[in-house]
C-alpha cells in the first residue's frame, strides 16, 4: 500500500534483527478471550488477526501465550497456550494467516499474571497466587481513566469494578518455579519458530510476574533473584539467554518492559534505561515499551495519545536497537515521533480494535474510525465479566470469523518456511 506522501516516515520499512517490517505500524499484544477455554486457537482468533494484517499493519505482536502449565491455571483471561506439541498446529495457522495477509508477526510470551491475578477468575481458583514477593496491589478510584468513568456515569452505572480493586497477597515463587518459567520461555521460543513466527517477545512489563522481579518495591527476595539490580534482572537475563540458545541466535527475540513503574519505591526510569542497555548487550533485538502497573491504571490505559513518547525517546537514546512505543492513535503524532527520533515504531492496541484498517486508511489519506478510549467493550468485559472483547465503535470485533474477507483464497501464498525447523 503506497503512502500518500504526508506520512513518509510512518511507511518506511525497518529491520528488526533479520526481519524486515514494511512500515512503522505495529499491533500491540492484547488479551481477547478468543481462544478455547483450554487455551487452543479458534477460527475467531485467526480471523481477528487476519483483519488487522489485511488492514495494513507491518507487524502484529500476537499473544500473549502462556509458556508453562502452572502459570496458565493462574490466569484469569483465558490466554492461548504454547508449551507442548498439541498447541503447535493452531498457532502455526495463526502465523500463516498473518503472513498470508501481508504482515510479519512476533509472538508475545507471557510471564504469568503474578500478583495481578484474580482468584475468582482463575481456571483453578483453589490455587494460590505467586509473585516475586508477597506484595499486592490496590487500584485507587483516582487512577481509573476519566473516559471510562464518564462512560459508566452516562449509562447510570456505578464506577468500574476495577476502582478500589485490591489484589490478594501472593506467595513468593520458589526457585524451581522461577527456573521452570525461564525454561518455559526457551521451550516456547523454539516452538514459535517451528510455528513460523518471525520472533518472540519476553513480557516483563506493567506489574505482571516477570516485572515483579525487576521492581525493588515488589521484589523483597533475599536470594540471588532479589536485592541488587543485577539480581533483580537475573530472571529476565536467564530467560533471554535460554531462549536464544534453544531457538537459535538468528531468531528475533525482544523484551517488553515498562518505562517507569510510577510508584514510590518502584522501578525507576533510570534503572529501566540500564536494564535495556544490559539486555541489548546480551542480544535483545528490540524493546517494546509500556508503563506503570495495576496500581496506576491510568498509565496502562491512558486517555490521551503519546503519553509514553518522551520516556521512549529517553530509552531510544540509550540503545541502538528498535524501540516500539504504544498508545499513539494519531497519525500526525506518529509521523512526527518517528521523524523526531522519539521511537522507531508506534503501536496501537485499542486503536486497532476500533479500526483494523487503520494503516491502510492512513496510507490512503482517509480518516480511521477513532477509538473513544471508553474501555467498555474491551477491558470491562475481560476484567469484570470474563467475556471475549467487543468494541463500542466497531460492531465487527469478535465476529470477524463470519466475514469472508478474512479467509485466505486460492491460490495460496507459500507461508511455510523450511528454516523454521530447528
Amino acid at each position: 500500500m503506497a503512502e500518500t506522501g504526508k506520512y513518509k516516515e510512518l511507511f518506511k520499512p525497518i529491520t528488526i534483527g533479520n526481519v524486515e517490517i514494511k512500515n512503522r505500524i505495529a499491533m500491540s499484544p492484547m488479551c481477547t478471550s478468543f481462544g478455547t477455554h483450554d487455551g487452543y486457537v479458534t477460527e475467531q482468533f485467526k480471523a481477528y488477526y487476519a483483519a488487522r494484517a489485511k488492514g495494513g499493519v507491518g507487524l502484529i505482536i500476537s499473544g500473549p501465550v502462556t509458556v508453562v502449565e502452572f502459570q496458565a491455571k493462574r490466569h484469569c483471561n483465558k490466554p492461548l497456550l504454547l508449551y507442548n506439541y498439541s498447541h503447535i498446529p493452531g498457532m502455526s495457522e495463526v502465523a500463516e494467516i498473518i503472513h498470508y495477509f501481508g504482515a510479519k508477526t512476533i509472538l508475545q510470551m507471557g510471564s504469568g499474571a503474578g500478583r495481578q491475578a484474580k482468584r475468582a477468575g482463575m481456571e483453578d481458583p483453589t490455587l494460590d497466587i505467586i509473585s516475586a514477593s508477597p506484595a499486592t496491589y490496590r487500584i485507587l478510584p483516582e487512577s481509573i481513566p476519566k473516559k471510562s468513568v464518564d462512560m459508566y456515569a452516562r449509562r447510570g452505572w456505578p464506577p468500574p469494578m476495577a476502582a478500589n480493586m485490591v489484589g490478594e497477597i501472593p506467595r513468593p515463587a520458589t526457585l524451581e518455579e522461577i527456573e521452570m518459567q525461564e525454561d518455559g520461555y526457551a521451550n516456547t521460543a523454539a516452538m514459535a519458530r517451528i510455528c513460523g513466527f518471525d520472533g518472540v517477545e519476553i513480557h516483563h512489563a506493567h506489574g505482571y510476574f516477570g516485572f515483579s522481579f525487576l521492581s525493588p518495591r515488589l521484589n523483597l527476595r533475599t536470594d540471588h533473584y532479589g536485592g541488587s539490580l543485577e539480581n533483580r534482572t537475573r530472571f529476565m537475563r536467564n530467560s533471554l539467554l535460554k531462549a536464544k540458545r534453544k531457538a537459535g541466535k538468528d531468531f528475533v527475540i525482544g523484551i517488553r518492559i515498562s518505562i517507569d513503574e510510577l510508584m514510590p519505591g518502584g522501578l525507576t526510569h533510570e534503572e529501566v534505561k540500564e536494564i535495556c542497555q544490559q539486555m541489548e548487550s546480551l542480544g535483545t533485538d528490540f524493546i517494546n515499551l509500556s508503563t506503570g502497573c495495576y496500581d496506576r491504571w491510568d498509565s496502562l490505559f491512558p486517555d490521551e495519545d503519546g503519553t509514553m513518547l518522551d520516556g521512549a525517546a529517553s530509552i531510544k537514546k540509550a540503545v541502538n536497537i528498535p524501540v516500539i512505543t504504544p498508545s499513539v492513535h494519531n497519525p500526525d503524532m506518529a509521523e512526527k515521533a518517528i521523524k523526531d527520533g522519539k521511537t522507531d515504531i508506534i503501536s496501537l492496541g485499542r486503536g486497532l480494535l476500533a479500526d483494523p484498517a487503520w494503516a491502510n486508511k492512513v496510507a490512503q489519506g482517509k480518516k480511521p474510525v477513532k477509538c473513544i478510549r471508553c474501555n467498555f467493550g474491551c477491558l470491562r468485559r475481560l476484567l469484570e465479566t470474563g467475556e471475549a472483547i467487543r468494541c463500542e465503535v466497531n460492531p465487527e470485533l469478535g465476529m470477524e470469523q463470519y466475514n469472508p474477507e478474512y479467509k485466505p483464497k486460492p491460490p495460496f501464498h507459500r507461508a511455510w518456511r523450511h528454516d523454521r525447523i530447528l
